[in-house]
């Protein structure tokens, strides 16, 4: 078909209308136009053919901002006869399938990147990606995966993977990353995987110096724990009248203790034996230091005077129980304080220790324990007191009693009474005849009087009631808190060195592998606030601990050889050393512990033996001057 111009003559323009309503008609009932100078028809698949050499379509001509206000349908195309920085000059068309949204696409005037690839590209000119400052976004299923921000490598060109909105550093993967074999030099921030040992590694030093990235080790996160600084363990002033920590609980009730059973003061009868319980949680809220010498204890009287208490003593135990329902006669008790004569006073009553100071272990519940043995009996002194919600004491008082009960009587007859006619005679009562004093009482002891007077019955009691009590204790100003943090553990074991390859050359047992559980470390190892020091030598030498041993060599003091026999005579453990008994309550010492302690007791042995030694040659002397003398008969 050929294209004719139209004239304004009203019979051509009425003859052209015709001929393109012919055409329309055509178009309608056929759906075919084709336009060209060659006669051909149509092709059978397009609603237009044009074809005509030497002639071409001509598209409809608009700026940017004509196209943009076009009504926009799906396939509309314009060429944009204008350019902007966001908006080239080209074609243009409009696709409603656009993703994120509708919208209108370029059409570049180059070759675009194809699915299968492209050839004939030069790296120098030819890229994926944006030339304009914005980021490079990239998608699967409309979502994006992957983004390349824009800016410099080192300031920005920041790549997320499946990374969250706002990311700050190189590269960020939100999700596992695999990284699989072995690297071609040793740069320093390099990763590989080392197939022999199935490990990553990393360079730190770009040298042949590889790090294991992976270990045994297991990270347990927020976890609550009691903080546990160094404490500031220091003795307060003015003991007992205003220093020393009182156990008071303030969740008690507060009384006076008068009875015989339950004052420790009872002189109402003439032996006494009472017990109190304290509870460890007592003694830690007051922040009393463990494992640090206690050298006194104080009851509150509220009378004073009268006859002396006799033959008293005081005694102290770390103990699990948790209600005393009767006396405490395992082992474990510790002799503190002894007293040949003592009358109370209105206030606090301070017994400091002469015998040996006490230590509480920190966990354990306290015993104290005190007693006497009198010759007459007077009138009780009170003591300030608590009432308890657990049975906090136990009491035992009698006159001259204690005796065996011959047996089928209920009396205190002795077959083997001295014959001292009229007053004693075999079968009869015995004046004054052996009776067991106050701190040897048990709770089944007979509480009958046995010396010749009138057959007196002591009694046994508990109640939930306990005296007040000052301590001459340490406490430690550095309060501890409940808190949470991480800590990691290993199932296997640690070698810790400072010399490169200590802790795997074994050339010596220190450096042997000594199997999994174990720390091995080339200069030392803490256990908790423990570490093994020499503070014995420097204190006795020098007048103080070194300042690396200050921790440990703090309030240390040397038991004098005497008082040292006295004490392994009675307890059957040295004072450095813990015995049977704490290991039975406590359970196992940790070997820290134990290390420091068999130190410390080698080191004080040496010290005795060198006193022992001073002493030998003193008296050599002595006595070579006295036979020198003439005073003195040879020394064989």
């Amino acid at each position: 078909m050929q294209a004719f111009p139209l004239h304004r003559s009203g019979v051509r323009l009425s003859r052209y209308l015709g001929l393109i309503a012919s055409l329309l008609a055509s178009l309608s009932g056929n759906g075919q136009i084709g336009i060209n100078n060659t006669g051909a028809a149509p092709g059978t698949n397009a609603m237009l053919d044009l074809n005509q050499i030497g002639r071409a379509f001509l598209a409809p001509r608009m700026t940017d901002a004509q196209r943009t206000a076009l009504a926009t349908a799906e396939g509309l195309m314009v060429f944009q006869n204008n350019s902007t920085a966001t908006a080239p000059k080209g074609y243009w068309y409009y696709d409603t399938d656009l993703l994120p949204a509708p919208g209108w696409v370029f059409v570049s005037s180059t070759a675009a990147w194809q699915l299968g690839g492209n050839t004939g590209t030069n790296p120098a000119t030819d890229h994926v990606g944006t030339t304009d400052n914005v980021d490079l976004a990239f998608r699967t299923n409309g979502l994006e995966r992957m983004r390349i921000t824009n800016g410099a490598l080192s300031t920005g060109g920041l790549v997320g993977v499946n990374a969250p909105a706002t990311y700050t550093e190189q590269l960020e993967v939100n999700g596992g990353l695999l990284i699989g074999g072995t690297s071609a030099t040793n740069t320093e921030g390099s990763i590989r995987l080392n197939a022999t040992t199935g490990a990553h590694e990393g360079n730190i030093d770009n040298s042949a110096n590889w790090y294991q990235l992976e270990n045994a080790f297991i990270l347990e996160k927020n976890r609550v724990y009691l903080s546990s600084p160094v404490p500031a363990c220091a003795y307060q002033t003015g003991w007992p009248s205003t220093g020393g920590p009182i156990i008071d609980n303030g969740s008690f009730a507060n009384v006076g203790l008068f009875s015989t059973i339950e004052t420790p003061y009872s002189r109402g009868w003439e032996d006494g034996r009472h017990q109190y319980l304290y509870l460890a949680s007592d003694l830690a809220a007051l922040n009393i230091c463990a494992n640090t010498n206690i050298t006194g204890a104080a009851f509150q009287a509220t009378g004073s005077g009268g006859q002396a208490i006799t033959n008293g003593q005081l005694s102290m135990k770390n103990t699990p129980l948790a209600a005393l329902t009767t006396l405490d006669m395992g082992p474990g008790w510790v002799v503190c304080h002894t007293s040949a004569s003592f009358v109370p006073v209105v206030g606090w009553n301070a017994h400091n220790f002469n015998v040996s100071n006490f230590q509480w272990n920190g966990a354990s519940n306290l015993l104290v324990e005190y007693c006497f043995d009198l010759n007459s009996w007077t009138s009780n002194i009170g003591v300030n007191a608590e009432t308890t919600n657990y049975t906090a004491l136990f009491g035992i008082y009698c006159d001259a009693c204690g005796h065996l009960f011959t047996p089928g009587s209920g009396t205190c007859y002795f077959a083997s009474c001295p014959n001292t006619s009229p007053q004693n005679f075999p079968g009869v009562l015995c004046l004054g005849y052996s009776h067991s004093p106050g701190c040897a009482l048990q709770a089944n002891s007979s509480l009958v009087t046995c010396d010749g007077t009138f057959q007196w019955v002591g009694q046994t009691g508990s109640a939930n009631r306990r005296p007040l009590l000052r301590l001459n204790a340490q406490i430690n100003s550095i309060v501890p808190v409940l808190t949470q943090g991480d800590f990691i553990y290993s199932p296997t074991a640690v070698m810790v060195e400072k010399t490169a390859g200590w802790a795997t050359s074994g050339v010596s047992p220190d450096q042997k592998f000594k199997g999994p559980g174990t720390l091995s470390a080339e200069i030392g190892v803490w256990g908790g606030n423990l570490l093994l020091s020499d503070h014995v030598f420097d204190a006795y030498y020098d007048g103080k601990a070194r300042e690396e041993d200050g921790q440990r060599g703090a309030g240390y003091s040397r038991m004098p050889i005497a008082e040292m026999v006295n004490y392994v005579e009675r307890e059957r453990h040295l004072p450095t050393i813990p015995g049977r008994s704490d290991w039975e309550m406590q359970g196992p010492f940790s070997l820290d512990d134990l290390n420091t302690r068999l130190w410390v007791t080698v080191e004080e042995q040496a010290l005795y033996i060198k006193e022992l030694n001073e002493r030998m040659n003193l008296l050599r002397q002595h006595l070579l001057r006295q036979r020198t003398q003439g005073t003195a008969a040879p020394i064989r």
